[in-house]
């Protein structure tokens, strides 16, 4: 036997080795075929070129369907066996470690067979958006029979943004309006082996909610970006219906500062969603890079914490500056005007509403009957009531059910000492 020979049978009884196999009939020659049981006890025949050239067992090969399956698990780190025998029934997945679970296929012909003390997901439809969390819910419900999805989902209506960043949370809301500081997070465990990425959005006014500005755009590049890195998109903290000019009143990037981790890369659209004053970019960016990670600014399209980036960066952020300076000082110009010429009109006190006659001639402010009887009974409430501290008459105005002023839900005793300075009440 030439070496060659030699050479080739010693390496595939290796391969078979390695492969978790069991030789149960060896072939006489190069041309015959081996008899084998894989790793899942599955008998089959094979030649030995074939196994040097990868090839396997035959039912071992995953079905698309499986390799989907495969994958969610893996991201979910949730150790499983392929194919395994259960109770005489071989089954398409099984989670042995903690709960027990067996994950099969509704065309399987073991789907009402019963395992005993093992639980079943049924997997009826893998076009389902939510498959991943639907599999990992189903995990954690640990019911008897899980059917996934129940009904067969339309993906084409399916058209927003599915960068996984599923679970929102409010950190800071101003009042009922659209003024918010929200955060969306992808659903844990996070993929190991992998770069994650945070991202930051912003938006100033509903003006704003047009293409290259609105939220969804922002989204959408953000996770194109995070894509072309090969990164893991694990947060996007977003800050609506706020002005840029300081970054004191954002809670989405005070959150986003916090929480960064060391190595992870941060992620934004443009220079001025992140601020509009050099000192406060640089300091950022600067804190950024302290904490040893990438800063990706998708309009330069380069990485920010390098020197070259530091340089354009700079550049960029005193643009952006003289351009908020510049707008200040025109808005400043036409507040002068219009108090010059008596036409600036401002918010009225309670009890006053704007003319509607814009006439350089009428008032600004009118009164506003009907306020002005609320300011009435406030007044004669306070007669009846003198000895009261400013929060305990505030306190008697909502228990009379006196109507509190404008959109508010209750009198505050801030609100009611202003009006008794303004109004003369002791």
């Amino acid at each position: 036997m030439s070496d060659i020979l030699i050479e080739k049978k010693t390496e595939w009884k290796l391969t078979v080795e390695q492969k978790g196999g069991k030789i149960v009939e060896e072939g006489e020659n190069i041309f015959s075929k081996h008899i084998l049981f894989c790793h899942n006890d599955h008998k089959f025949s094979i030649h030995t070129n074939d196994i040097l050239n990868g090839e396997w067992c035959s039912k071992c090969d995953k079905r698309q369907e499986d390799t989907i399956i495969s994958d969610i698990l893996t991201q979910l780190s949730i150790p499983y066996d392929y194919r395994k025998i259960v109770d005489m029934k071989e089954c398409d997945y099984v989670i042995s470690k903690g709960r027990k679970i067996i994950i099969f296929f509704e065309e399987s012909d073991i789907s009402k067979e019963d395992f005993g003390e093992y639980n079943k997901i049924i997997i009826t439809d893998i076009s389902g958006k939510d498959l991943k969390k639907d599999i990992w819910n189903a995990i954690k419900e640990n019911n008897p029979v899980t059917y996934i999805p129940e009904k067969k989902m339309d993906i084409k209506i399916e058209e927003k943004i599915k960068h996984g960043c599923e679970i929102e949370t409010v950190i800071y809301q101003c009042g009922n309006s659209e003024v918010c500081s929200i955060t969306k997070e992808a659903l844990k465990p996070h993929p190991l082996n992998t770069n994650y990425a945070v991202a930051y959005i912003r938006v100033s006014t509903k003006e704003q909610v047009k293409d290259g500005f609105s939220l969804e755009a922002q989204e959408r590049y953000l996770f194109e970006e995070a894509q072309k890195h090969n990164l893991f998109l694990k947060k996007i903290y977003i800050d609506r219906g706020i002005s840029g000019g300081s970054t004191e009143k954002r809670a989405g990037l005070a959150s986003m500062r916090s929480e960064l981790l060391e190595g992870e890369w941060v992620l934004i659209c443009y220079v001025s969603r992140l601020a509009r004053n050099t000192k406060d970019l640089l300091s950022i960016t600067d804190e950024i890079e302290q904490k040893k990670c990438h800063f990706i600014i998708r309009e330069l399209q380069m990485d920010l914490t390098s020197p070259a980036g530091k340089l354009i960066l700079t550049m960029m952020a005193s643009q952006a500056q003289f351009e908020r300076e510049q707008t200040s000082e025109r808005v400043k110009s036409v507040i002068s005007h219009l108090k010059k010429t008596g036409q600036f009109r401002t918010k009225p006190f309670f009890g006053w509403k704007m003319n509607p006659d814009y006439s350089p001639e009428s008032p600004i402010h009118i009164r506003d009957e009907q306020e002005m009887e609320i300011i009435k009974k406030i007044r004669q409430t306070r007669n009846k009531f003198p000895e009261l501290g400013v929060t305990a008459f505030s306190q008697k105005l909502n228990e009379l059910k006196i109507p509190p002023p404008r959109k508010s839900k209750k009198w505050y005793h801030k609100f009611v000492r202003s009006l008794m300075v303004r109004e003369g009440i002791k």
